[in-house]
């Protein structure tokens, strides 16, 4: 109880930081905007930007713009603004506006599901970044989480109602922190997912079958089917 307890503020957390860089990848694409050529690379250098003065958008707040910096570097901004635009693009053109108001702190009721909508269902940054191809990650953890999300977004769109959730608390914690945390620690929570995906495998094998999906298969994506099916019994009888 403790360890899913922990998931799930771990998930909840993940899904505010996704937010936070929505919104900061949205005042940086304004702030580049408003500057002048020159002027944009110059937030990004350590010394004092007292060259920041004729940015029309700040200049009633002169103080503040002469001592602007941003701590991070420009490949960094570049990604943040690219998780905005990205995100914004996957909407409709009624959507935008309304994720643009609630990024913007006004009450958008519907903000929650745009977001989920946008990243793909992301629960952390890195995953919203994976999913909307700004970055790249061949780590097992990275590509397990993105292939997580995607498959929850094909469920859906099927409209069965299967498995509402595969992207559980436990399995998003483990995404986010398998990279840091010793093994051990983490075999509790592989043995809740392994018990949870297990469920969830043998429910939709089932269903596929009786819904006679498998004539459907074309004869050489049967034979893969089956082959991979064979193998997966191997692994699991030699893994005991």
């Amino acid at each position: 109880k403790y360890a899913t307890a922990q998931a799930e503020m771990a998930v909840v957390a993940g899904k505010n930081a996704v937010l936070a860089v929505l919104r900061l990848g949205r005042l940086l694409k304004d702030l580049k905007a408003a500057t002048v050529h020159g002027e944009w690379g110059q937030l990004f250098k350590k010394e004092s930007n007292t060259k920041l003065s004729s940015c029309a958008q700040f200049e009633t707040q002169a103080n503040v713009a002469h001592e602007l910096h941003l701590n991070f570097n420009r490949q960094t901004a570049n990604r943040y603004m690219r998780c905005y635009q990205e995100a914004a693009a996957r909407l409709g053109q009624n959507e935008r506006p309304a994720l643009d108001m609630g990024l913007d702190g006004e009450a958008v009721e519907t903000l929650p599901e745009l977001v989920k909508k946008a990243t793909g269902n992301a629960v952390t940054p890195r995953q919203m970044m994976l999913n909307l191809q700004v970055v790249k990650d061949g780590s097992k953890s990275a590509a397990q989480a993105a292939r997580l999300a995607q498959h929850e977004t094909i469920l859906r769109n099927r409209g069965k109602g299967r498995a509402a959730a595969p992207v559980s608390p436990e399995q998003a914690m483990m995404a986010a922190v398998a990279g840091v945390q010793p093994e051990e620690e983490l075999r509790e929570q592989k043995k809740q997912v392994a018990i949870k995906d297990a469920h969830h495998i043998v429910i939709m094998l089932d269903e596929f079958t009786k819904e006679e999906l498998h004539k459907y298969l074309p004869g050489p994506d049967r034979d893969y089917l089956l082959l991979c099916l064979k193998n997966v019994e191997r692994i699991i009888k030699e893994g005991k």
